[in-house]
């Protein structure tokens, strides 16, 4: 009785199919404070900054040569609306007259599609020899698009990645506006919970560049930021009535001419630019897809955003769910380029940074998904390949990010207080 007592009490030994199967899966798994997961993200930043180096290098070359870049067609712009009428950047032949005439090739074009409010913002710019207003712009919106990813908390790796992020130079090196949108819209989102007007404000000055802000409306009235809305709309109205004062009540009339006309031309002849947009109808293009296919890839994108960003803002909390709007916006928007994709590597600091603070590891195959999504607009910039992997990238980022989402609400019931990013 003894003896069966005693077997009985005694710790079973090890099973050595047990041992392996637990470690396997331990290997499957990558926590953020792992020494594994801190290996491979110091690998991809240290060759994150050789792409930055050798891209800006062949950059540099390339304005020595004289063959200017993106950013020229914003400070002409600024130039001719300081030195001539405002309205005439809406005039595609007088525009291209005055950049001739500032040392442009015959055969480069840089019209100006952005709404008179933007305009307003780049007026200092044309005071500015072209060199030092690349650097005071590039530098200044970056520097808020840094604040706007990490917040207060400069001296971190989320700052040190959101720097050496491919998209993070691919915006620099393009000379493009993409940081001032990312800032706006990523600060607001920081803010909202905790400042709600600021935010709106944030969100009302991100109207210059509409097509990256279709899915706000969807996130506010989901979330119940009223006020938020409030401001948002005061903020856009504000700056049309001081726009029209300072250029004249005609530059809206002079653009909205230009932009219908633009909209046209850009359909006719963005074959050639195709492989540097991330979204769906983009990427069915480049597949040859007919129109009418291409047309309802869009739409149904556009329809599945907008039903995960209302969910995700409906139940999950407010980093996860600004997250997945990032992400989401290149897919439901027809129009965004490569420049304008500094919101998704927040996207991803975002998510590692929730798993992080929920002390939860990521599986092999979502490590995967944010290696292809950090990377994949490397190949958008290189047209190396006719596959849509950026699109695909953003699709299956945007599933573990939503996917997460539901997660957590399903485990914990959140109230109406929501915590800032």
């Amino acid at each position: 009785m003894v003896y069966a007592r005693l077997c009985y009490d005694a710790p079973m030994p090890p099973n050595k199919n047990d041992t392996a199967a637990r470690e396997f899966r331990s290997a499957l798994r990558w926590s953020p404070d792992s020494d594994k997961f801190r290996l491979l993200a110091g690998v991809l930043l240290v060759l994150f900054a050789l792409y930055a180096l050798v891209f800006g290098g062949l950059t540099v070359k390339r304005l020595q040569a004289g063959q200017l870049g993106d950013f020229f067609a914003l400070w002409s712009t600024a130039r001719l609306a300081i030195e001539g009428q405002p309205a005439e950047v809406y005039d595609p032949a007088a525009l291209k007259a005055f950049q001739l005439g500032l040392g442009m090739d015959e055969g480069q074009s840089y019209p100006f599609p952005y709404p008179p409010s933007f305009l307003l913002a780049l007026l200092p710019l044309g005071l500015l020899p072209l060199g030092v207003a690349y650097v005071v712009f590039i530098g200044g919106t970056l520097a808020l698009y840094l604040w706007a990813t990490a917040g207060g908390r400069w001296r971190t790796w989320m700052t040190l990645a959101a720097l050496l992020a491919p998209t993070t130079t691919i915006t620099a090196v393009a000379g493009q506006a993409g940081f001032v949108a990312a800032a706006l819209l990523i600060g607001g989102f920081r803010l909202a919970p905790a400042r709600p007007v600021v935010a709106g404000m944030l969100f009302g000055l991100a109207t210059y560049k509409p097509q990256l802000g279709i899915l706000v409306p969807v996130a506010l009235v989901a979330a119940g930021w009223w006020r938020t809305i409030i401001a948002a709309g005061v903020t856009g109205v504000v700056l049309a009535v001081v726009t029209g004062l300072a250029f004249g009540r005609g530059i809206w009339e002079a653009w909205i001419a230009h932009i219908i006309e633009y909209a046209h031309q850009f359909a006719v002849e963005s074959g050639a630019i195709e492989h540097l947009m991330p979204t769906v109808a983009a990427g069915m293009a480049q597949l040859g897809a007919p129109p009418l296919l291409i047309e309802i890839s869009q739409a149904a994108a556009a329809v599945v955003a907008v039903v995960v960003v209302w969910l995700c803002f409906r139940y999950g909390p407010v980093p996860l769910a600004a997250a997945a709007l990032f992400v989401a916006t290149f897919l439901a928007s027809p129009h965004s380029f490569v420049y304008d994709m500094p919101p998704v590597a927040t996207a991803v600091l975002w998510t590692i940074a929730e798993r992080h603070r929920a002390g939860d590891a990521f599986g092999t195959g979502e490590i995967l998904v944010l290696l292809l999504a950090t990377v994949s607009p490397i190949t958008l910039v290189a047209g190396s390949t006719v596959l849509p992997l950026s699109q695909l990238s953003l699709a299956l980022l945007l599933g573990v990010i939503a996917h997460r989402c539901l997660r957590r609400h399903s485990a914990v019931a959140f109230g109406p207080a929501r915590r800032e990013v």
